[in-house]
């Protein structure tokens, strides 16, 4: 009888975690519906998901079936993803374009070594010098951050970089408002991981910390403060992250 007791009191503590772990990561941003989507998506097993199998994981995550639709509606308005009947269900399916530029993301976002691992250098550009590509980081006027290898102007001058590295210099790459959320999402990471959470919660709660993730890992700035700031707080997150996706399954949406 105790140990039946124990058992449910334990399932009950772990239900109750993984709630307010849920909650605290939507309350961290207001979500955008067609973002979200769009990083289902990207974590999916197959090719396609079914309108109902869409509900059901979104439903946890406080997506109305209203903004459901409308967010698809905009998703295949821009080309991104292709829909068909299949009996009286709809079935939703990356276009040509979605799944290539899904394809170039997923690169990033399930990425476990560090983006550029050939290190940065700082560069200084003439005002009437062609602007360098699009993997660099404004500093300064005209003081740029680059990927070593990145293919740069004639013109442009390397800066020997600080020996140790300002504040100003780590809030050029990342805003704060990342940063802090970066941070949370560390936090929450850890709770997650300590605790058993129930594969239903453990779904949806995946599919928050990749969506705020994706976002992140889409930012050159990101992948340069985790080279350039080895023990900060990207660099936290980043391997928190890689476990959350390391000890949970990609989405498998029941029908």
């Amino acid at each position: 009888m105790w140990a039946a007791e124990t058992e449910l009191l334990s399932g009950a503590m772990n239900e109750a975690s993984d709630i307010s772990i849920a909650d605290q990561l939507l309350r961290l941003e207001t979500t955008k519906t067609w973002s979200l989507i769009a990083t289902v998506f990207g974590d999916l097993e197959e090719d396609h998901i079914s309108g109902k199998a869409l509900r059901n994981l979104l439903e946890p995550l406080n997506i109305k079936p209203e903004a459901m639709r409308v967010a698809l509606h905009r998703l295949k308005k821009d080309g991104w993803i292709v829909s068909e009947k299949n009996g009286r269900e709809m079935i939703y399916r990356l276009s040509d374009h979605g799944r290539q530029e899904t394809r170039a993301a997923r690169e990033d976002v399930y990425r476990r070594d560090v983006k550029f691992p050939d290190g940065w250098r700082v560069v200084l550009l003439p005002s009437n010098a062609a602007p360098i590509d699009d993997v660099h980081i404004s500093l300064e006027r005209s003081v740029y951050l680059a990927p070593k290898g990145a293919a740069l102007p004639r013109s442009a001058v390397e800066l020997a970089p600080p020996d140790v590295m300002p504040n100003w210099f780590a809030e050029r790459l990342v805003p704060d408002q990342v940063l802090q959320q970066a941070a949370a999402l560390t936090d929450l990471a850890t709770q997650f991981l300590t605790t058993k959470p129930t594969q239903a919660s453990s779904v949806s709660i995946r599919l928050m910390f990749l969506h705020y993730w994706r976002r992140m890992a889409l930012r050159t700035g990101v992948w340069a403060h985790i080279g350039l700031f080895p023990t900060g707080v990207m660099s936290e997150c980043h391997a928190a992250m890689c476990k959350v996706f390391d000890q949970t399954q990609r989405t498998r949406p029941s029908p």
